[in-house]
């Protein structure tokens, strides 16, 4: 078992170093080139393998390496003759050509056929003869004025023949450029001053065409800017008076708008006025109604308690009526007040009534200020209620009035009836001393009295207590022929004859216990 392991370290050990030569063989064999080179191997087929940017097993003695250049080369491209153009003017042309080995294998088979062993410089012979024998063709085709007319045109066309013959050694012309035309007969400086003086009278003609046509185009452009200023400005002044026709337009609209809202204001005010004030107006009619109502009331019950005050008076005067004397002084004592109660209903009456009235008046002329057509009919209302309010209250008193004076008036006429001459002389002899106090008040209008003589009848303090007696006297006289009734003669018959079948004396002794 120690023997199998040690054989099988060995073959362990002989694989590994076989592998170890083997790789190291595979190594040294494996060969690699860069990309700018085309690695050429042959010897065992006859076809060349050609590996570029690569590597590939090359075995010695058997095939063999070599490497071409796939890098651009530049190529001056002249001439020591010169080239004769197509008018037959010998010219002088410098270009420059940029050439390499085209980079697909049939290519670089070719090239290696034709350059594999030259150098660089042999390549570019090459390729420059070749090149500058296409370049006198077509020089030959074309004139000096073509040729300095299109030099990229020119160039071109040299470029493109060029690539056929070339690509038949297995190079490519990447590009091509005229770098110089020249002439030794002066061709080229003629044709240049010709055309200088071509390009210079031109020049002079498009400096003047181009004076004109700027002076043509000034006066157009003049023209042009007034024209359009003159349209600028009516547009302007257009435009102008179509921004104050709008401001006026918007003036007007805002003004007429402002107008309307403002008697649409007012007429809504004047109508809530007219509403207030025709509410105000009916509440003042219905409290000066209501007030008139209470007036009138008053002034009835006033009248009622008047009337009812004149039936006591009048039942008291019926009461004592029988009673001679004082009856008498009663009942014109309660006539007189009557009398003056009456005047003083009359008055206030008449005084409420021309307030009312007034205040019905004042009323109505206000509410006619307030609303003219409702404070009318308040007028009105307040009016025929004032009236007829006045008319109830005089109507009333006149009825009271007219009743107490006619029941005054038909007492009065049955207590006179009842009298006799007695009575009225009691009465009149009532009211003499009145009538001679009213006689002899010329007497107490006299400051002094100086009395001379008291001496006889006629003179001195005698003959004033005469004339007073004799005013006494006449005071009688006077009642007798106002009256007819004689008091001296009343007295004595009544004296006789007796007061309701009484005596003087009787009918004294019952007035004094009334």
């Amino acid at each position: 078992m120690f023997g199998l392991d040690l054989v099988g370290w060995v073959l362990v050990a002989v694989i590994i170093s076989g592998l170890i030569i083997l790789s190291s063989i595979a190594a040294r064999l494996y060969q690699k080139c860069s990309p700018n080179q085309a690695m050429i191997i042959s010897g065992i087929s006859r076809i060349p393998t050609v590996a570029v940017g690569g590597g590939a097993f090359i075995v010695p003695m058997l095939q063999m390496r070599n490497d071409l250049s796939l890098e651009v080369m530049t190529i001056e491209v002249a001439s020591q003759a010169p080239f004769i153009s197509k008018n037959g003017v010998p010219i002088f042309v410098e270009g420059v050509a940029q050439v390499k080995v085209e980079g697909n294998d049939e290519a670089i088979r070719t090239a290696a056929e034709q350059f594999l062993g030259k150098t660089e410089d042999e390549i570019k012979r090459i390729a420059h003869e070749s090149l500058v024998g296409h370049l006198r063709a077509i020089l030959g085709t074309m004139t000096v004025e073509e040729l300095i007319q299109s030099f990229d045109s020119f160039a071109q066309r040299v470029q493109e023949v060029s690539i056929a013959d070339l690509a038949k050694m297995g190079l490519t012309v990447k590009s091509f450029t005229i770098k110089e035309i020249k002439d030794t007969v002066g061709y080229l400086q003629a044709l240049g001053e010709k055309q200088t003086a071509e390009a210079k009278r031109n020049a002079n003609i498009g400096v003047a065409n181009a004076a004109k046509e700027t002076q043509i185009a000034q006066a157009q452009a003049q023209r042009d800017s007034a024209i359009a200023q003159a349209q600028a400005q009516q547009e302007g002044a257009k435009a102008k008076l179509l921004a104050d026709t709008a401001v006026a337009e918007a003036t007007k609209n805002f003004q007429v708008n402002q107008a309307a809202y403002a008697a649409e204001v007012a007429s809504r005010k004047a109508a809530s006025d007219m509403t207030y004030d025709i509410v105000k107006a009916q509440t003042q009619q219905r409290l000066v109604s209501e007030t008139q109502q209470i007036k009138i009331v008053e002034a009835q019950k006033e009248v009622e308690l008047q009337q009812v005050e004149v039936q006591k008076r009048q039942v008291q005067l019926e009461q004592e009526v029988t009673k001679p004397a004082e009856a008498e002084q009663t009942r014109i004592r309660l006539m007189a007040q009557a009398e003056q109660d009456k005047r003083r209903l009359l008055a206030e009456a008449d005084a409420q009534a021309a307030k009312l009235q007034a205040q019905g008046q004042a009323d109505a002329i206000r509410l006619k200020a307030m609303a003219e057509a409702e404070a009318t009919k308040v007028n009105g209302l307040a009016q025929a209620d004032a009236a007829k309010a006045q008319g109830l209250a005089q109507a009333s008193v006149i009825a009271a009035k007219g009743d107490a004076e006619a029941e005054a008036m038909s007492k009065k006429a049955e207590a006179f009836k009842q009298y006799n001459d007695a009575a009225m002389a009691s009465m009149i002899v009532d009211k003499l001393p009145d009538l001679v106090q009213a006689a002899a008040s010329p007497l107490t209008k006299i400051g002094q009295m100086t009395v001379l003589s008291s001496g006889g009848d006629s003179v001195g303090a005698s003959k004033i207590t005469g004339d007073v007696m004799n005013v006494a006297a006449q005071s009688l006289a006077m009642v007798k022929g106002l009256t007819g009734i004689d008091i001296a003669d009343a007295l004595r018959r009544d004296r006789e004859k007796g007061v309701d079948g009484k005596t003087v004396k009787d009918a004294n002794s019952t007035h004094a216990s009334n």
